[in-house]
């Protein structure tokens, strides 16, 4: 069966095809760099990240870009009040610059920890003002967009017959349903901001335009790094479902009112991560970052555990959840050296069924749980690829080889507290200690 994705624009699966043949663009927003990823976070990249991985093993050359917010992103998405970044530097007693490049180099590594493919580039919005700028004025030429009196830049959302198309809602309902303060020199509460015009005593991370001096909104910046890097129109644009709006809409808005095609294919957007039924938040004191996570669970324990929900659906975060991650890596990295030659073509065809359905990772694990030994060693490797996994037999690791002769000497010799010591580094090194009946047996985490 072809590779079908679930596209929020139609809201039905879609067959995927691609604008040139066996190449891909995609977008895919990234963090706003003022804190550390917690694992909301990492499911988002996760589960974009098996979608890079589908594709590359569907043979298509994926262009992948994910942003780097560091400017123009305000407190709890408002339209007046304070830079995301700015604020975490007040509070720090930090500059912008140094915070900027701490959480920025700490979301890279957590990338990296997480064995997620790096995209092709990670933009700034900073280092691309110049591009937001003309973008900008391009909306404002066509009238699209205005200037006030305080300087401010706003899209005009009534003259775009086709807002709402993504979050399928209508004028009316986005300007009922406007949670955020608006800024008083709107034209309309659903406008939203384009520039933003700085104080006076503000110079960090502010630059010189048409329109004074200032920074961009937090939307404009996408689209503006989206055309630089993808073209007016790609193939999918992804990320969390609570980004579909306003963000997402925005998005759309301004890049197609200024290009006048259709900005992506294909939007994809991931479930959303809660924890014991609980939206995970600073407000709630809930958070787990990446790296906490990661103290407890393997890279490929999370994927694991998140893969055994559907992509599009909530994911609860509880210690139940990760154990299935857990159980379902021991199950398949067990037995890796009793593997048959040849793969049962059926189990196959309904793994790479259920992929092909929308990235059904639930019944694809399932399969493959039920069904590891009925597959071979080399199809094997090509599922672990799929989903990111890390099997590294511990022959192949020099030092934890050698723990292993220690240990198995030391029980030999009834040292059990050098045997228990080395058991503890082993675990910590990434492997699980098995002592069987017939010998121990050392499982990659």
């Amino acid at each position: 069966m072809p590779f079908e994705i679930y596209n929020t624009l139609s809201s039905k699966k879609e067959e995927f095809k691609s604008i040139e043949p066996n190449k891909v663009g995609m977008y895919v927003c990234g963090p706003t760099v003022y804190d550390y990823d917690h694992v909301g976070h990492a499911r988002t990249y996760l589960s974009f990240d098996l979608l890079n991985r589908f594709l590359r093993f569907l043979d298509y050359q994926v262009k992948y870009i994910q942003n780097i917010t560091d400017v123009g992103h305000l407190a709890n998405d408002a339209e007046v009040g304070t830079d995301k970044i700015q604020q975490k530097a007040q509070d720090s007693g930090q500059s912008v610059k140094q915070v900027i490049e701490h959480y920025t180099e700490a979301h890279l590594k957590d990338m990296e920890a997480l064995n997620i493919i790096m995209p092709d580039n990670f933009p700034k919005a900073s280092e691309h003002i110049a591009d937001i700028i003309e973008f900008i004025k391009g909306l404002t030429e066509k009238n699209m967009a205005y200037v006030t009196s305080q300087n401010n830049v706003y899209f005009s959302v009534s003259k775009d017959m086709d807002y709402g198309k993504l979050s399928h809602r209508n004028l009316a309902e986005i300007i009922t349903g406007t949670r955020v303060d608006s800024a008083a020199d709107k034209r309309s509460p659903a406008d939203f901001a384009l520039w933003k015009s700085s104080p006076v005593t503000v110079s960090d991370y502010t630059w010189e335009s048409p329109w004074g001096r200032g920074y961009p909104g937090w939307h404009i910046e996408c689209s503006a790094m989206s055309r630089k890097y993808l073209g007016d129109t790609f193939d999918i644009h992804g990320s969390a479902i609570e980004h579909v709006f306003p963000h997402h809409e925005n998005e759309i808005a301004q890049s197609e009112s200024l290009t006048g095609v259709e900005m992506a294919h294909y939007w994809v957007h991931s479930g959303m991560l809660t924890t014991h039924g609980q939206k995970m938040s600073k407000s709630f004191h809930n958070q787990v970052t990446v790296q906490d996570a990661l103290k407890t669970y393997t890279n490929n324990e999370l994927r694991l555990a998140f893969y055994q929900t559907h992509y599009r659906k909530p994911f609860d975060y509880t210690k139940e959840s990760l154990e299935q991650g857990v159980s379902l890596r021991h199950k398949l990295f067990s037995g890796n050296d009793l593997l048959p030659e040849k793969t049962d073509q059926q189990v196959w065809q309904g793994i790479i069924d259920a992929l092909n359905d929308d990235l059904d990772t639930s019944k694809a694990l399932q399969l493959w749980g039920e069904n590891a030994k009925l597959v071979s060693r080399e199809d094997t490797g090509k599922l672990f690829e799929i989903f990111g996994l890390v099997y590294k037999p511990i022959t192949e690791n020099e030092k934890a080889s050698e723990l292993a002769k220690d240990r198995d000497a030391a029980r030999a010799s009834q040292d059990f507290l050098t045997a228990d010591n080395r058991k503890a580094e082993l675990i910590q090194m990434g492997y699980e200690v098995l002592d069987t009946p017939n010998g121990t047996v050392y499982v990659p985490r």
